[in-house]
């Protein structure tokens, strides 16, 4: 894997949360103290929200949980049912909680070990009680969420996060934000080759922060990636990715974007980026 050193974009912590945002998360916090008591190390917000590009309708809320030691089954049904009142009172795209343990920050490993997962596109099983609890699991998504941590998240309570976050080797955050650009750019080419079609907001700015990270090694959010390709992109893509950025900016906004110059931009980026594996 060829070596590319990483430059943060650093900024202030984001704290004018929307009000609804602010009242559920405050929640969210005050239920895993309440419950997890002398087994929580921290809870700790990235993503969109701690980055500065979040949106109410589109965005989900990004947050980790520290704990001492492993849970029990018991511990991950009261965790779930947590999370499902808390969904009820979420914005549109809900959470996405991760429970990791101390021992797995301090001793890193690749696809990392986690506890407990919540995210929306699994709403369905929690609801219905469809989730395995026994298993032992891993996730590469956990790389890239806890460099974006470590730089630009933000302590809603616990242990400094500079005290417990690893330095994430460059090959494991690179490896794991490919993952997800793959996953972006199967769903692209699957649709139709022909007419407009509505921008694909997630895997257009997904491609761009990438790229930016091959090329440049600066670490960015979506947003930041959209801007950063404004810049250094061919400008026969300009249209794409001003529509995407308009539409995370604010929902409902973007025009529609020809069909061929969606699945252009897609294997364009693709190359790029599978190239620097």
């Amino acid at each position: 894997m060829k070596f590319i050193q990483l430059f943060f974009l650093t900024m202030e912590p984001i704290i004018d949360y929307p009000d609804r945002v602010k009242i559920v998360l405050d929640e969210l916090v005050r239920n895993f103290r309440n419950y997890l008591r002398g087994e929580l190390v921290g809870v700790y917000l990235h993503g969109s929200l701690a980055m500065g590009g979040f949106n109410e309708e589109s965005s989900d809320i990004d947050v980790l949980i520290v704990t001492q030691d492993k849970l029990v089954l018991e511990d991950k049904k009261v965790l779930s049912q947590i999370m499902l009142k808390l969904s009820i009172k979420a914005p549109a795209n809900g959470f996405e909680v991760s429970v990791v343990t101390l021992e797995n920050l301090r001793n890193f490993i690749y696809p990392t070990p986690y506890e407990f997962h919540f995210g929306i596109d699994q709403l369905k099983n929690f609801e219905e009680g469809n989730v395995d609890f026994t298993s032992g699991k891993t996730d590469p998504d956990l790389a890239a969420h806890f460099v974006i941590t470590k730089e630009r998240g933000i302590c809603l309570l616990g242990l400094p996060i500079k005290e417990i976050f690893p330095d994430v080797p460059r090959g494991y955050y690179l490896d794991s934000v490919i993952r997800d650009v793959e996953w972006s750019y199967e769903r692209i080419i699957d649709c139709p080759k022909k007419g407009k079609l509505d921008v694909p907001v997630y895997g257009v700015l997904n491609f761009c922060r990438v790229i930016a990270l091959i090329s440049e090694g600066i670490v960015t959010s979506k947003l930041e990636g959209g801007d950063w390709a404004l810049e250094n992109l061919p400008e026969r893509y300009y249209p794409i990715i001003t529509e995407a950025l308009r539409e995370k900016r604010q929902s409902g906004t973007a025009e529609k974007i020809d069909a061929g110059l969606i699945k252009d931009f897609a294997e364009y980026a693709i190359q790029i980026i599978r190239n620097a594996k």
